[in-house]
């Protein structure tokens, strides 16, 4: 993950070198976590940039773990000293390409709408019923399970509240629907923001 997130870093900040500094009101590195549908939950890292026009680039990565759609109405999960086994879960890791508008809403806060596309790696899972075995304080689930490696492109969808907190630091908060062929989550995350966020105020004013 640390790897691909200095790739999409250093991808922003080769397009931002060969547009020159100032085609930019902001740059900046943003990552952060949180759930998402289906029991989930979502980390994810990345970079935007935001041209004086307000158009915005960005490239990120999400990672997600989340319970398959295809889980069994009658699933019954099995335990162990009484405490429950956790539910199946799939991975999906999303590479996105995005572009945007940013809309002002006062000197430190922003608001973002992106779309692009999502290069998606992750799981089917299967589910094949069988007797569960119950024990007084050990039992097993009513099915097993089996995952098969898939890969796909998918839609990205994203809307974020930005607020900086200095020049270079800030926090923000934002959802996301990723529309794909494997498993189409949404969620909600928390991020820190770090970079250049041109929160001064203009000369003259």
């Amino acid at each position: 993950m640390i790897t691909i997130a200095t790739l999409l870093a250093m991808s922003i900040s080769l397009f931002a070198q060969s547009e020159g500094t100032s085609a930019f009101k902001k740059f900046y590195l943003l990552g952060g976590g949180g759930g998402s549908s289906n029991h989930g939950t979502s980390s994810s890292i990345g970079a935007e940039a935001i041209l004086k026009s307000n158009w915005l680039v960005g490239v990120s990565y999400n990672y997600l773990k989340i319970a398959p759609n295809n889980l069994p109405s009658d699933y019954v999960r099995g335990y162990a000293l009484f405490i429950p086994d956790p539910l199946p879960n799939i991975k999906l890791k999303l590479v996105n390409f995005m572009g945007g508008k940013l809309f002002p809403t006062g000197e430190k806060t922003w608001i973002t709408t992106q779309a692009g596309l999502s290069i998606v790696t992750g799981e089917k899972m299967t589910f094949t019923h069988e007797s569960n075995i119950n024990a007084i304080i050990v039992a097993t689930s009513n099915y097993a399970t089996y995952t098969s490696p898939e890969s796909t492109i998918g839609a990205m969808l994203k809307l974020d509240f930005n607020w900086a907190i200095c020049p270079y630091v800030g926090l923000g908060v934002g959802s996301f629907a990723n529309l794909n062929s494997i498993e189409s989550p949404v969620g909600i995350e928390f991020r820190l923001i770090a970079g250049w966020l041109n929160t001064k105020k203009k000369a003259g004013k």
